[in-house]
């Protein structure tokens, strides 16, 4: 059986390209940009070790990056009034469905709460499932300017599972 850490993307810098690449090639169509320079970038910026932005990256055993997830004040403007918000949540389509997801969360969850963060927030188009599956409760929708109508779900962070840091695959 292979095994899979969570880390803080600020501990591996080198990791930064790569997870850039699995955010682009996850969103990188319209009307989201196209250019894998912009989802480096953007991964590059929310890659923080203190406060907001942070990044968590899903490593398998050979030292890849096989999922991510951030946390930020807002994820779109449209969003402002409750905050944090989970950012880029992606695992690669080959990871998919031996939770890696679920680890990544209950990361976060974790390290938000030692941040003093006791909710959080995020807004989805199409997995909304698996976040109710991971125990966020669905509180309703919003039109996102560009984006179309989103389900917006929330979690408490003083009641999770605790840390995932080192998760079986």
């Amino acid at each position: 059986m292979s095994t899979m850490s969570v880390c803080l993307l600020a501990d591996r810098p080198e990791l930064i390209e790569a997870v850039g690449r699995i955010r682009w090639r996850e969103w990188g169509h319209p009307p989201e940009p196209e250019d894998p320079a912009f989802w480096v970038e953007v991964t590059r910026q929310e890659a923080g070790r203190d406060g907001l932005p942070f990044t968590l990256v899903a490593v398998d055993a050979a030292g890849a990056a096989v999922g991510v997830v951030g946390l930020g004040e807002f994820d779109q403007r449209d969003l402002r009034e409750h905050s944090p918000w989970l950012l880029g949540m992606v695992v690669d389509p080959g990871w998919r469905g031996r939770r890696v997801g679920q680890a990544l969360l209950w990361e976060l969850q974790a390290r938000a709460a030692e941040a003093g963060y006791r909710q959080l927030w995020v807004a989805t188009k199409d997995a909304a499932g698996f976040y109710q599956h991971c125990g966020w409760q669905h509180t309703g929708w919003v039109e996102v300017t560009g984006e179309g109508r989103m389900a917006v779900l929330t979690t408490r962070t003083d009641h999770g599972p605790g840390s995932a840091a080192a998760w079986p695959a």
